[in-house]
């Protein structure tokens, strides 16, 4: 057994933790076991081997989201079953998020409502997969977050300001791999 703990108990999160600084970044302490590891989605966010990690996300200039990934301590024989809320951030199975349909263009009218939409599933479904939208406008070269998370994007009394390009980043609460839409167009009607 690891001096940290080779299960992902509450006292064992507090032990993996000492020693991360604080900083502007909201990290968390998580606990990666054997099937986690193994999975593509955790491996894309560099969570790829088992133990503790220290984990967070940002999103850059581009609007991308980017993960900061620290192996804390390794853990050769993690003991389960999970009993922390990570799931957010490391898949337990393969989940993948699918986009049905979305909004390609949106021609209006000052005034008009604008209404973007974009239709995904996450696979398997079940409970534990409640997607999770963030809508974002291009500003300049780069992509700016906007509006609420749905999967709907409503402007109610449109202006002029509402012409440009959109498009929303998808995820699930249960640590799919991020999936981002097509953009959507919005121009005024000639």
């Amino acid at each position: 057994m690891s001096l940290y703990g080779n299960t992902d108990s509450a006292p064992n999160v507090t032990k993996a933790g000492r020693g991360v600084s604080p900083s502007s970044q909201a990290k968390q302490i998580i606990f990666i076991d054997n099937t986690e590891a193994a999975l593509p989605a955790n491996k894309q966010r560099g969570l790829n081997a088992p133990g503790w990690w220290s984990y967070y996300t940002y999103t850059d200039g581009e609007g991308h989201t980017r993960h900061k990934a620290e192996h804390l301590v390794t853990i050769a024989n993690p003991v389960g079953p999970e009993t922390q809320a990570d799931d957010a951030v490391a898949a337990d199975e393969a989940v993948l998020i699918t986009i049905n349909t979305q909004t390609s263009a949106f021609p209006y009218n000052v005034g008009d409502p604008i209404n973007l939409v974009v239709d995904a599933i996450a696979t398997p479904p079940g409970d534990a997969s409640v997607l999770t939208y963030q809508w974002q406008k291009k500003s300049g070269r780069r992509w700016v977050n906007i509006g609420l998370d749905q999967p709907t994007y409503d402007v109610a009394v449109s202006t002029a300001d509402d012409v440009g390009t959109y498009r929303v980043k998808i995820n699930s609460t249960n640590g799919a791999s991020e999936v981002i839409s097509g953009v959507i167009v919005v121009e005024l009607n000639p």
